[in-house]
Protein backbone atom coordinates (compact mmCIF):
# COMPACT_ATOMS: atom_id res chain seq x y z
CA UNK A 1 0.00 0.00 0.00
CA UNK A 2 1.73 3.37 -0.82
CA UNK A 3 1.80 6.14 1.39
CA UNK A 4 -0.82 8.30 -0.56
CA UNK A 5 -3.18 5.53 -0.52
CA UNK A 6 -2.66 5.53 3.48
CA UNK A 7 -3.11 9.31 3.88
CA UNK A 8 -6.68 9.02 1.88
CA UNK A 9 -7.50 6.44 4.17
CA UNK A 10 -7.27 7.77 7.09
CA UNK A 11 -8.52 10.98 6.00
CA UNK A 12 -11.56 10.20 4.22
CA UNK A 13 -14.74 10.26 5.74
CA UNK A 14 -17.74 8.62 4.51
CA UNK A 15 -20.32 10.47 6.25
CA UNK A 16 -19.31 13.96 4.68
CA UNK A 17 -18.86 12.69 0.63
CA UNK A 18 -21.53 9.78 0.70
CA UNK A 19 -24.09 11.70 2.62
CA UNK A 20 -25.73 15.22 2.72
CA UNK A 21 -24.70 17.58 5.13
CA UNK A 22 -27.52 19.49 7.67
CA UNK A 23 -27.56 22.32 5.46
CA UNK A 24 -27.73 20.67 2.53
CA UNK A 25 -30.73 18.78 3.92
CA UNK A 26 -32.42 22.09 4.79
CA UNK A 27 -32.21 23.71 1.83
CA UNK A 28 -33.97 20.92 0.12
CA UNK A 29 -36.61 20.37 2.43
CA UNK A 30 -37.21 23.92 2.11
CA UNK A 31 -37.32 23.62 -1.96
CA UNK A 32 -39.58 20.13 -1.91
CA UNK A 33 -41.68 20.80 -4.80
CA UNK A 34 -45.43 20.76 -4.80
CA UNK A 35 -45.62 16.74 -5.75
CA UNK A 36 -42.81 16.09 -3.53
CA UNK A 37 -45.07 17.53 -0.35
CA UNK A 38 -48.21 15.58 -1.52
CA UNK A 39 -46.41 12.66 -2.14
CA UNK A 40 -44.72 12.74 1.26
CA UNK A 41 -48.66 13.56 2.34
CA UNK A 42 -49.35 10.69 1.22
CA UNK A 43 -47.02 8.30 2.52
CA UNK A 44 -47.29 9.94 5.84
CA UNK A 45 -50.75 8.99 5.89
CA UNK A 46 -50.47 5.02 4.47
CA UNK A 47 -48.02 4.90 7.55
CA UNK A 48 -49.80 6.33 10.73
CA UNK A 49 -53.27 4.98 9.83
CA UNK A 50 -52.55 2.34 12.68
CA UNK A 51 -50.86 4.86 15.25
CA UNK A 52 -52.06 7.41 17.75
CA UNK A 53 -50.67 10.16 15.88
CA UNK A 54 -51.58 12.34 12.92
CA UNK A 55 -49.69 12.64 9.51
CA UNK A 56 -48.53 15.44 10.47
CA UNK A 57 -46.57 14.76 13.51
CA UNK A 58 -44.81 11.63 11.05
CA UNK A 59 -43.43 14.15 8.67
CA UNK A 60 -42.18 16.63 11.34
CA UNK A 61 -40.45 13.92 13.20
CA UNK A 62 -38.94 13.08 9.79
CA UNK A 63 -37.97 15.86 9.02
CA UNK A 64 -36.87 17.23 12.89
CA UNK A 65 -34.04 13.31 12.67
CA UNK A 66 -32.65 14.46 9.65
CA UNK A 67 -32.06 18.25 10.25
CA UNK A 68 -30.84 16.98 13.85
CA UNK A 69 -28.35 14.45 12.46
CA UNK A 70 -30.47 11.69 13.55
CA UNK A 71 -30.59 10.41 10.45
CA UNK A 72 -28.87 10.83 7.53
CA UNK A 73 -29.41 11.21 3.86
CA UNK A 74 -27.59 9.11 1.26
CA UNK A 75 -26.35 10.96 -1.71
CA UNK A 76 -27.51 8.32 -3.90
CA UNK A 77 -31.15 8.44 -2.92
CA UNK A 78 -34.04 10.60 -4.17
CA UNK A 79 -35.41 12.51 -0.60
CA UNK A 80 -38.93 11.16 -1.36
CA UNK A 81 -37.26 8.00 -0.88
CA UNK A 82 -34.99 8.68 2.03
CA UNK A 83 -37.44 10.31 4.14
CA UNK A 84 -40.49 7.39 3.47
CA UNK A 85 -37.91 5.08 4.50
CA UNK A 86 -37.15 7.24 7.79
CA UNK A 87 -41.14 8.11 8.45
CA UNK A 88 -41.31 4.53 8.09
CA UNK A 89 -38.79 3.44 10.85
CA UNK A 90 -40.75 6.45 12.74
CA UNK A 91 -43.90 4.81 12.64
CA UNK A 92 -42.94 1.31 13.68
CA UNK A 93 -41.33 2.63 16.43
CA UNK A 94 -44.36 4.52 17.55
CA UNK A 95 -47.04 2.53 20.09
CA UNK A 96 -49.91 1.28 17.97
CA UNK A 97 -52.96 2.73 18.51
CA UNK A 98 -54.92 1.31 21.79
CA UNK A 99 -58.83 0.93 22.14
CA UNK A 100 -60.32 -0.42 25.48
CA UNK A 101 -63.18 -2.65 24.64
CA UNK A 102 -64.53 -2.56 28.14
CA UNK A 103 -66.28 0.90 28.18
CA UNK A 104 -66.08 3.73 25.83
CA UNK A 105 -67.14 7.21 26.29
CA UNK A 106 -67.26 9.25 23.84
CA UNK A 107 -67.55 13.28 23.32
CA UNK A 108 -71.70 13.00 23.70
CA UNK A 109 -71.53 11.25 26.59
CA UNK A 110 -72.27 7.87 25.45
CA UNK A 111 -71.22 4.79 27.65
CA UNK A 112 -73.24 2.52 25.54
CA UNK A 113 -72.18 2.13 21.55
CA UNK A 114 -74.65 -0.31 21.06
CA UNK A 115 -77.76 1.64 22.80
CA UNK A 116 -76.25 5.21 20.75
CA UNK A 117 -76.59 2.84 17.32
CA UNK A 118 -80.19 2.48 18.67
CA UNK A 119 -80.88 5.70 19.30
CA UNK A 120 -79.23 6.78 16.06
CA UNK A 121 -81.43 3.70 13.95
CA UNK A 122 -84.52 5.14 15.71
CA UNK A 123 -83.93 8.77 14.45
CA UNK A 124 -83.30 7.73 11.32
CA UNK A 125 -86.35 5.58 10.69
CA UNK A 126 -88.42 8.35 12.17
CA UNK A 127 -87.57 10.02 8.98
CA UNK A 128 -89.50 7.51 6.92
CA UNK A 129 -93.21 7.91 9.30
CA UNK A 130 -94.81 9.21 6.18
CA UNK A 131 -93.20 6.12 3.96
CA UNK A 132 -94.40 2.71 5.71
CA UNK A 133 -92.61 0.35 2.51
CA UNK A 134 -89.58 2.73 3.36
CA UNK A 135 -89.38 1.92 7.24
CA UNK A 136 -89.69 -2.01 6.10
CA UNK A 137 -86.82 -1.61 3.69
CA UNK A 138 -84.59 0.40 6.51
CA UNK A 139 -85.47 -2.29 9.07
CA UNK A 140 -84.45 -5.18 6.92
CA UNK A 141 -81.09 -3.22 5.97
CA UNK A 142 -80.13 -2.74 9.58
CA UNK A 143 -81.43 -7.08 10.24
CA UNK A 144 -78.56 -7.22 7.39
CA UNK A 145 -80.68 -7.98 4.30
CA UNK A 146 -79.51 -6.97 1.23
CA UNK A 147 -80.10 -6.84 -2.04
CA UNK A 148 -82.86 -8.59 -3.90
CA UNK A 149 -83.73 -10.14 -0.52
CA UNK A 150 -84.59 -6.21 0.54
CA UNK A 151 -86.63 -5.56 -2.93
CA UNK A 152 -88.55 -8.69 -2.35
CA UNK A 153 -89.20 -7.74 0.94
CA UNK A 154 -90.66 -5.15 0.43
CA UNK A 155 -92.95 -6.75 -2.46
CA UNK A 156 -92.49 -3.57 -4.72
CA UNK A 157 -91.33 -4.47 -8.69
CA UNK A 158 -87.54 -3.72 -9.39
CA UNK A 159 -88.43 0.10 -10.74
CA UNK A 160 -90.14 1.13 -8.06
CA UNK A 161 -87.95 -0.55 -5.59
CA UNK A 162 -84.60 1.72 -6.91
CA UNK A 163 -86.70 4.58 -6.91
CA UNK A 164 -87.95 3.93 -3.68
CA UNK A 165 -84.25 3.56 -2.50
CA UNK A 166 -82.75 6.48 -4.05
CA UNK A 167 -85.87 8.38 -2.20
CA UNK A 168 -84.45 7.13 0.71
CA UNK A 169 -80.61 7.61 0.61
CA UNK A 170 -81.49 11.30 -0.62
CA UNK A 171 -83.50 11.56 2.62
CA UNK A 172 -80.83 10.00 4.36
CA UNK A 173 -77.84 12.57 2.80
CA UNK A 174 -80.09 15.71 2.89
CA UNK A 175 -80.71 14.61 7.31
CA UNK A 176 -76.60 14.18 6.96
CA UNK A 177 -75.43 17.51 5.35
CA UNK A 178 -77.53 19.45 7.63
Amino acid sequence: MSLQAEVSAETYTPACAETYTPAEVSQAIRYLSTEQKTLLVKIAKAYVWKTSYGYEDLIQEAFARVLEGKRVWPRNLPIVVFLRGVMRSIASDWPPERHDDAVQVDEIGYVNHAAAARIDAQKMLALFDDDPIAQKIFVAMLEGAKGEELRALSGLAQKDYETKRTKMRRRLEKVCHE
